[in-house]
């Protein structure tokens, strides 16, 4: 009998923009906005008809935490805190990644304050955001409607949260992981696209494919220009803008774009969603003048071409070339109107059929994972595995090894000569050849290459357990022990030679391409392997059965450290592009204590001197950002270990919060988010925090206050403690919206 799913509808929270739309998306996995969010839901905190509102029963540390955020001293001030001018704007927290080989990409933290302005934005323009990314044909990915949450509630829903979570951790482990505010449809990708039935007719009807897209968009776009592409275009409200608040929803948000990123009209924040909704009202409105122009000219969308965006790359599919000549040329001079361009370098011509580059490196992959990571028979030939059956926690349910011995399935799985065979060299050289052959870089499709590994191994480890429980079940109750345990012993051999490949086919392709999503990913991988190797099977009301030695465990958890080690050995930290290597210190950090990597390596990777306990005197130190601090606080702990770095990283923190002008500090992003993280950090003493808060105008009596309510909520911005990775790093993937 079918077990009935029961469908639970989440309640709507106008704050829940927080968990989707303020934050990049290449963030550390141990930092998120779930512990503000629940800050401001506890404390009643709200924008409201341009003041603060908040609960006057608020404990007083939280009081004190609003005093900060909102820059002010106390009650008197915080009432008079205005959001109707640019006057107040906050300086952004600006951080680099890596984004091409020798080029850096720069993204942005916003405010606390300001994402506290985001959400109350959202909740009084939700329904003109709506409209003004509703107007245009040609767009792919663009915000539909207020998105409605639900999940069902059943037995795999439970096992995937776990047993120890109560009911208020299922509620935001459930709410806090949604991946957007608003409705997308279906293209949270692009490579869907390319596999949709819209990409196929658009292929029978034209002969010919243009694909284009903007020169730096987000950093070209003139922030007044949201307020001509929603009232009738730059000349007419040119003419008609009086200079003040015209209570219009483009110029609120023209404003609000403004107050987070110190008052500068050029160009906008780049990272959260928001800043794509901006740029999608304005392209929109580009779109729909050169479609406009193009039917003055005769030229009908469907029957003389055909134009989709997403983002801000286009597809323009055509077969005259009268009609594609016109169009780039509406193109150009529409964009030019809002001071955008179209970029030389990216934009490529495609005869029919329309193949991509990238499309034919991929069906290679495709090819490869399936010849080189699957199992292989007796004649070495691939057995395909089921990828959509993938590893589940099934292992862990309590009844799992209850059954009793099928003798004729134990006998089969004792003759069973089916191998894991793979090396990862072997593999390497014919991935070289496919993307050289296909003319592509290794960057355009790592990406891809990671995740089909990532979902091959997992269909292998699922395949693999279905023998090994088998046999460990015959074990523990004593059935054929001598053949079981030559035959386990076997394929624990197997199991590891086969994942210390597929490690070092991972950080190969890692090695060529460190981005924050190829980072993930290989973390994703890694975190995979390190969960199945270290749960055992479990029964219950008795002990857990054994699943694999120590043995296997050592071989492929010292191979993770070698490799994390090595990518920590062949580079330097750079203040421009550090995160990349970094985020891995959160994978070693999962692995049992004693694969820490080795600390000279890490200290010489940083570039840290010391004179003893301290910092080296005289000598250039790092520049490190508040990301850099917070994982290297979260790396070494409380741990005795680490007691020099942690003494020497608390210096560099004070030194940052002093370094520039006092009366900048606290509208600095930055400086802001990274103290009320550190208030809440179980690794730092009240006198370590002292003069971090003397810098930001934060007296001893507040900043007791502060520790005392954080105590008991325990994290603000980074989870210091207790962090379940596999939730972690599937909630980061859920929120990989475009790529």
């Amino acid at each position: 009998m079918a077990v009935k799913r029961r469908k639970v509808r989440l309640r709507y929270k106008e704050e829940r923009v927080l968990f989707s739309d303020v934050l990049p998306y290449e963030l550390p996995v141990i930092f998120s906005n779930r512990y503000f969010y629940r800050y401001l839901l506890e404390c009643g905190v709200k924008i409201r008809n341009r003041k603060v509102e908040y609960d006057a029963n608020m404990p007083a540390g939280a009081k004190q935490m609003l005093y900060l955020i909102f820059n002010c001293k106390n009650e008197s001030e915080l009432q008079r805190v205005g959001f109707d001018n640019a006057a107040k704007s906050t300086i952004p927290f600006s951080y680099q990644i890596l984004h091409k080989p020798t080029k850096a990409r720069t993204l942005t933290v916003i405010h606390p304050a300001n994402q506290i302005e985001v959400v109350s934005f959202y909740e009084k323009y939700k329904s003109l955001m709506l409209y003004y990314c509703g107007r245009d044909e040609f767009s792919l990915r663009h915000p539909k409607k207020v998105a409605c949450y639900f999940y069902y509630r059943d037995r795999l829903h439970n096992r995937l949260l776990g047993k120890k979570a109560d009911h208020i951790e299922l509620f935001f482990n459930e709410y806090e992981n949604l991946k957007s505010y608003f409705s997308y449809g279906s293209y949270t990708h692009i490579h869907k696209f390319y596999e949709d039935y819209l990409y196929q007719q658009a292929e029978k009807k034209f002969d010919k494919l243009l694909k284009f897209d903007i020169q730096s968009c987000f950093d070209s776009i003139y922030t007044h220009s949201i307020a001509w592409a929603t009232n009738s275009g730059r000349d007419i409200y040119k003419r008609t803008f009086k200079g003040t608040n015209d209570g219009t929803f483009g110029f609120a948000f023209d404003l609000l774009m403004q107050r987070m990123n110190y008052g500068e009209t050029n160009g906008i924040v780049i990272g959260p969603e928001f800043s794509r909704i901006f740029s999608e009202i304005i392209l929109q409105q580009v779109d729909t003048c050169v479609k406009r122009r193009l039917l003055k000219l005769g030229y009908k969308p469907n029957t003389d071409y055909l134009c989709y965006r997403y983002v801000d790359d286009y597809f323009f599919f055509y077969s005259d070339q009268k009609v594609r000549e016109e169009a780039m040329r509406a193109f150009m001079e529409e964009l030019r109107e809002y001071k955008l361009s179209i970029s030389e370098s990216k934009t490529k011509e495609y005869k029919h059929p329309f193949i991509t580059e990238i499309t034919i490196a991929k069906q290679g992959v495709d090819r490869l994972i399936t010849d080189y990571l699957s199992f292989h028979d007796g004649n070495n030939d691939a057995i395909a595995e089921d990828e959509d059956d993938e590893l589940t926690d099934s292992d862990t349910e309590e009844d799992v090894l209850n059954e009793d011995i099928d003798i004729d399935k134990l006998q089969k799985t004792l003759d069973n000569k089916d191998r894991l065979f793979f090396k990862s060299n072997h593999f390497i050289a014919k991935y070289k050849a496919i993307i050289s052959t296909a003319k592509v870089e290794n960057r355009e499709v790592v990406n891809y290459t990671l995740a089909r590994i990532e979902r091959k191994v997992l269909s292998v480890l699922n395949r693999f357990d279905k023998d090994f429980k088998r046999l460990s079940t015959a074990l523990d109750k004593g059935v054929m022990m001598d053949e079981c345990a030559k035959k386990k012993n076997r394929m624990e051999v197997m199991l590891a030679d086969y994942l210390v490949q597929v490690c070092d086919l991972a950080f190969f392709l890692y090695s060529d391409c460190k981005r924050i999503n190829t980072t993930l990913k290989v973390m994703n991988i890694m975190n995979k392997i390190i969960i199945y190797l270290e749960n055992d099977y479990k029964r219950k009301d008795k002990p857990d059965v054994l699943r694999f030695t120590n043995v296997i465990r050592d071989v492929v958890f010292r191979d993770i450290q070698k490799e994390i080690e090595q990518v920590f050995r062949i580079s330097r930290y750079n203040d421009q592009t550090p995160l990349e290597s970094l985020f891995l210190l959160i994978t070693v950090k999962s692995l049992r204590y004693k694969f820490r990597i080795n600390q000279d390596i890490l200290d010489q990777f940083l570039c840290v001197k010391y004179d003893g306990m301290r910092l080296k005197k005289d000598e250039v130190q790092p520049e490190m950002n508040a990301l850099v601090f917070m994982l290297l606080l979260y790396y070494y702990g409380n741990s005795d270990r680490y007691k020099k770095q942690r003494y020497a990283l608390i210096e560099l923190i004070t030194k940052r919060f002093k370094r520039d002008e006092s009366d900048l500090r606290r509208k600095q992003s930055e400086l802001v988010i990274l103290l009320l993280d550190l208030l809440a950090c179980p690794f730092l003493r009240h006198k370590d925090r002292r003069n971090m808060c003397a810098a930001m105008g934060v007296d001893e009596a507040a900043q007791t206050e502060i520790e005392n309510y954080l105590k008991k909520r325990k994290y603000m911005f980074t989870r210091w403690t207790n962090v379940n990775l596999t939730k972690e790093l599937g909630a980061k993937v859920s929120l990989e919206v475009y790529s």
